[in-house]
């Protein structure tokens, strides 16, 4: 079996000290931006504070494969991805754990880790 970078998990870690003018809910760390092609999401695994709020900006770049939404399962949130336009999602981590995230078939998957 090949191994492309796609299939190697990157780590992507959100700086909690840098403030930010965004909007409500209050997100006082830098957005995270990850981009979604034909292969998933790059990267597919970032981190976070736990109990901080954090913003995932998700850019859509090719129409090839599943990924024109995502999807919280656990946090019952579903957003369609534009071609081209970056998304913006917000949440609060928990205290410990992951909060997971796939496309809108669970073909692509990606998690924001509490550090």
């Amino acid at each position: 079996m090949t191994t492309t970078a796609c299939d190697k998990p990157t780590t992507v870690v959100a700086d909690a000290q840098t403030p930010a003018a965004l909007s409500a809910p209050q997100v006082s760390a830098a957005p995270v931006a990850i981009s979604v092609d034909a292969s998933g999401y790059h990267p597919d695994s970032v981190h976070s504070p736990a109990g901080k709020p954090v913003r995932l900006v998700f850019t859509r770049t090719t129409d090839e494969g599943c990924g024109q939404q995502v999807v919280f399962p656990t946090l019952g949130i579903r957003k369609d991805l534009p071609l081209n336009q970056p998304m913006d999602v917000d949440i609060t981590m928990p205290a410990s754990g992951n909060v997971a995230f796939t496309c809108g078939m669970s073909m692509y998957r990606g998690s924001v880790v509490v550090q």
